[in-house]
C-alpha cells in the first residue's frame, strides 16, 4: 500500500476562536468549501498538505488524543477491506465527509489513525 501522511489536525476547545487565531494572528487562509462552521475549519497551504482545527468527537470514538493524523492512499475502499481482514481494530466504517473518503482505525497503541482520499 502507497500511502502519503498530507494531514495533521488539532482537536481544540473552541473552533471559532481557534480559526479566527490561525486567520487572523498567523495569517493562514480557510479553505471554506472543506470546512464546517464552529467544528472543524481547514486551512489552506502552499504544497497542498491539509492543516485543521476541529472540535473534539461528541459521538464519535472515546479518544485522548489531541490531534488526528491522516494516511491519504488512493483507494479507502480496498485499504478497509484489506485492514479489516487483518484483523486491525477499525474504529469507523467508510465515511465520505466534507472533506473526503474515510475511515478510522485503532492502532495497538491506541491511537486513532484517519485513512482517507482528499477531496480537492
Amino acid at each position: 500500500m502507497k500511502a502519503s501522511l498530507n494531514f495533521f489536525g488539532f482537536v481544540v476547545d473552541d473552533v471559532a476562536e481557534t480559526t479566527r487565531y490561525y486567520t487572523d494572528v498567523l495569517g493562514l487562509t480557510v479553505n471554506a468549501e472543506a470546512s464546517i462552521p464552529n467544528y472543524y475549519s481547514q486551512f489552506v497551504t502552499q504544497d497542498g498538505a491539509i492543516f485543521a482545527v476541529f472540535a473534539a468527537f461528541g459521538d464519535g470514538p472515546d479518544i485522548a488524543q489531541r490531534f488526528d493524523a491522516a494516511l491519504e492512499v488512493e483507494d479507502v475502499d480496498a485499504t478497509f477491506a484489506d485492514w479489516k481482514a487483518k484483523g486491525v481494530d477499525i474504529v469507523t466504517d467508510v465515511q465520505d465527509l466534507p472533506f473526503g473518503r474515510t475511515f478510522l482505525a485503532r492502532t495497538p497503541n491506541n491511537h486513532i489513525l484517519r485513512v482517507m482520499n482528499f477531496t480537492r
